[in-house]
């Protein structure tokens, strides 16, 4: 069967949901490693077959995006290479195709950023095309893979103390965040001169088993929205200052101090952990919040054209943060949830299903 039958045929097919617990799993001896090769084997290129199907699906014209023809060009890449591994049958085969899957998952490193540029590519030439949707199952079926594939590895090939798999047990999720909001504290002071206070409160010395990446990821998202919102809003004649603050030449003289703090709250419940991020940055209108969920929806970088466009857009991304950040909370069994008031400031909650629970989450199929 070619490889475009094979694709068509096995996109039909519906992948098998697994639970955070039967990730965890911890695995024993080299036949847990060849059977859960095996099965990786068989559902992986299911996975990888519905994106290329979906990539196919769009508007006629659009594959001849270079973008997109790059994209599907590592889709397929992909697809081709563990569908034609041999089966595995012994030890060293398991270990041979664990080290295919980390080559694999270093050629789909950069698939997001491409995305991005396709989203916004797209839109110019086809002003009422729906992406959303599309880029849900895509964004969906890419951190499904990733992780199935990265536990595989880290499992068999890396263990590491306190973990099992991608899954780290008792993660302080205050650890996480810290880390990260002294990342973009300084990105901002670099980019405006002053940057807001962060601060942490709540139950800061809960854990959780969970996985790191997605923690950094959402909480980074959240906490860039809400310190360039505050800085932004609250910078001195701002009228006026805001323009000229995109040049290094001005010197703002304003002070963290002179900014209202982003206040970090986390809680601890019997189901979810629940992060709150809070701003004074202005809120939004209720037609704003709609817009806000859209995959490149963003209220940055329209007039960035000066030398430091890049950093700045460092800070702001590409519109794609907010709609990522829900869909990784949902993968998992969470959510993210928005209380904006106009004129004031937004709050933002990341809920974390505590992933040890009886029951576990799914890692969702694409659907």
């Amino acid at each position: 069967m070619c490889s475009l039958q094979r694709i068509q045929s096995l996109a039909k097919q519906h992948a098998t949901a697994i639970t955070l617990n039967q990730l965890m799993r911890p695995f024993s001896g080299k036949h847990s490693l060849i059977r859960q090769g095996k099965w990786l084997q068989k559902e992986l290129p299911i996975h990888f077959a519905r994106s290329i199907d979906e990539f196919h699906q769009l508007p006629f014209g659009t594959t001849q995006n270079a973008n997109i023809k790059q994209i599907l060009d590592i889709y397929m890449e992909t697809f081709e290479t563990i569908s034609s591994f041999p089966d595995i049958r012994m030890e060293r085969d398991a270990t041979n195709f664990c080290t295919l899957l980390h080559s694999q998952l270093e050629q789909h490193r950069n698939v997001a950023r491409f995305l991005a540029v396709c989203c916004q590519e797209l839109r110019i030439m086809y002003p009422n095309i729906q992406l959303d949707s599309f880029l849900d199952g895509l964004f969906t079926a890419r951190l499904s893979t990733r992780i199935l594939s990265e536990n595989y590895i880290l499992m068999h090939s890396s263990p590491r103390e306190g973990f099992t798999g991608v899954v780290q047990h008792d993660l302080s999720p205050v650890q996480v965040i810290q880390e990260s909001s002294d990342q973009i504290v300084r990105l901002t002071q670099s980019i405006y001169g002053v940057a807001p206070e962060v601060e942490f409160r709540g139950s800061l010395g809960c854990t959780v088993d969970y996985i790191p990446f997605h923690v950094h990821f959402m909480a980074q998202e959240l906490i860039k929205n809400a310190v360039r919102a505050t800085t932004e809003r609250h910078l001195p004649l701002r009228n006026a200052a805001l323009a000229s603050s995109w040049w290094p030449s001005c010197q703002v003289e304003a002070s963290p101090t002179q900014l209202p703090k982003v206040v970090i709250e986390i809680q601890e419940g019997d189901i979810h952990l629940t992060i709150k991020i809070s701003d004074q940055g202005g809120g939004m209108s209720e037609a704003v919040q709609k817009k806000a969920w859209q995959y490149g929806w963003s209220t940055a970088g329209q007039d960035w054209d000066d030398e430091n466009c890049d950093v700045r857009k460092e800070l702001a991304g590409f519109g794609f943060g907010l709609r990522l950040t829900r869909l990784h909370a949902r993968l998992l069994g969470g959510d993210v949830i928005m209380q904006t008031r106009p004129g004031h400031g937004t709050d933002m909650y990341i809920l974390l299903n505590h992933l040890s629970d009886k029951g576990g989450q799914l890692v969702h199929p694409i659907h």
